[in-house]
């Protein structure tokens, strides 16, 4: 078995790989929240979040699944991107890191 890093639903992760039949065995700890976004999207339900006021800012909670999927931490810096109807989160780290 090789340790490599693979495409899961469009999420890289760290996998297993068998050098004879090559097939990919994933960590189901690793692939628990993707498939949980995964059923979330198929349902056609959104993430919705409640803006709440802390002093004078305007906040927002980002929701469990978002956190897992994305490992966001406390203290990330997070890059908003602002159009028209529409605010996009960015930030620096991997796509998914567990």
């Amino acid at each position: 078995m090789e340790k490599i890093k693979d495409k899961f639903y469009g999420f890289e992760i760290d996998a297993w790989k068998c050098n004879g039949c090559k097939e990919v065995i994933y960590d189901e700890e690793d692939i628990q929240p993707i498939l949980q976004y995964n059923k979330l999207k198929e349902s056609k339900k959104s993430l919705t979040v409640t803006v709440g006021v802390l002093g004078k800012s305007k906040v927002f909670r980002i929701p469990k699944i978002a956190e897992e999927i994305y490992g966001i931490n406390k203290g990330e810096k997070l890059k908003f991107d602002l159009k028209p109807n529409e605010i996009s989160i960015k930030f620096n780290n991997k796509l998914y890191k567990h």
